[in-house]
C-alpha cells in the first residue's frame, strides 16, 4: 500500500464516482487535495474506519468552536468541518484500494449524517451565543431574539434526521416489496436551479464551505435560515414521494 501514487488515487476515484461530477467543489477542489492528503495514510497502513473515527473527532472539535460564538472561534470551527469533509474523501480513497466492509460503510453514513445534524446544533447556538448583531434582523424585526436561532438550528437538525430516516424507511420496504423503479432519486428534476441548490447546501456540495464564508462575513444568520428552509422543503419533498411510490406499489398489489 506504501507505493500507492496520486496517479493510481485519481484514476480509482475518477472510475467508481463518476456521479460526484455534479458536484463542483467537491469534484475541483475537495478531491484533488484529498488525494495527497491520502498519501500519508496509506504509507502508514492506516484502515479507512480510522480515517472515518478521526475526521469525527474533528468534526465534533469544529462544532464546538461553532457553538462558542466567538468571531474567530466560529471561523476555525466551520474550517474543521471542512476539513472533516475532505478526509470523508480520503478514507473513501483508502476503501477503494483495500477490502472494503459494511461496517465502515455504515460507519462512515452514520458519521456524515452526524456531521450534518450537528452543523445545525453548533450554527444556531453560536449565533445565539455571539455578540454580533443579527443581519436578518434589520429585515425581520423579531428575529433579533436570539433564541430563535436555537430553536432553527434544533428544527434544520430534526428535518436532516428525519429526512435519513424516512429514505431508510422506504428503501426496507422497497428491497421487501422486491419490485423495480422503487429507489428514490435525490434529485426531484435536473434544472439548473436544483443544481445550484445541491451545490451550495449538500453535504457533499460546498455546504461546510459557505459555512465557513458565512462566518466570515458574520452572516451565519442568513446562512442557517436558508439551510433551514432547504432541508425542511427537502424532508417534505421525500415523505411526498414515499407516499406516492407506496400508493403505486399498493395500486399493483390490488391488480395481482
Amino acid at each position: 500500500m506504501s507505493k500507492i501514487t496520486i496517479k493510481q488515487i485519481r484514476e480509482k476515484y475518477l472510475s467508481s464516482k463518476e456521479k460526484e461530477k455534479a458536484f463542483k467543489w467537491t469534484y475541483h477542489v475537495r478531491r484533488p487535495i484529498s488525494y495527497y492528503m491520502a498519501l500519508p495514510f496509506f504509507r502508514m497502513g492506516t484502515s479507512a474506519s480510522t480515517v472515518t473515527m478521526l475526521w469525527l473527532l474533528i468534526a465534533g472539535i469544529g462544532c464546538v468552536f461553532l457553538a462558542s460564538g466567538a468571531y474567530y472561534n466560529m471561523i476555525f470551527g466551520a474550517a474543521l468541518l471542512e476539513l472533516a469533509v475532505i478526509l470523508d474523501c480520503v478514507d473513501g480513497h483508502i476503501a477503494r484500494f483495500t477490502r472494503q466492509t459494511r461496517t465502515g460503510d455504515i460507519l462512515d453514513t452514520w458519521v456524515g449524517e452526524i456531521l450534518l445534524v450537528s452543523s445545525f446544533f453548533s450554527i444556531g447556538i453560536g449565533v445565539a451565543n455571539s455578540p454580533d448583531p443579527i443581519v436578518t434582523s434589520m429585515i425581520i424585526p423579531f428575529l433579533g431574539d436570539k433564541m430563535f436561532f436555537i430553536y432553527l438550528g434544533f428544527f434544520g437538525a430534526l428535518a436532516t434526521l428525519s429526512s435519513w430516516t424516512v429514505q431508510l424507511h422506504w428503501r426496507t420496504i422497497a428491497m421487501k416489496s422486491s419490485s423495480s423503479g422503487t429507489e428514490l432519486n435525490h434529485r426531484t428534476k435536473n434544472s439548473r436551479m436544483s443544481l445550484i441548490v445541491e451545490n451550495l447546501f449538500n453535504y457533499m456540495g460546498g455546504l461546510m464551505m459557505l459555512i465557513l464564508i458565512s462566518a466570515i462575513f458574520r452572516v451565519l444568520d442568513v446562512t442557517l435560515i436558508l439551510m433551514s428552509i432547504v432541508y425542511g422543503g427537502y424532508l417534505i419533498a421525500m415523505m411526498g414521494r414515499v407516499i406516492r411510490k407506496a400508493q403505486i406499489l399498493d395500486r399493483t398489489d390490488l391488480e395481482k
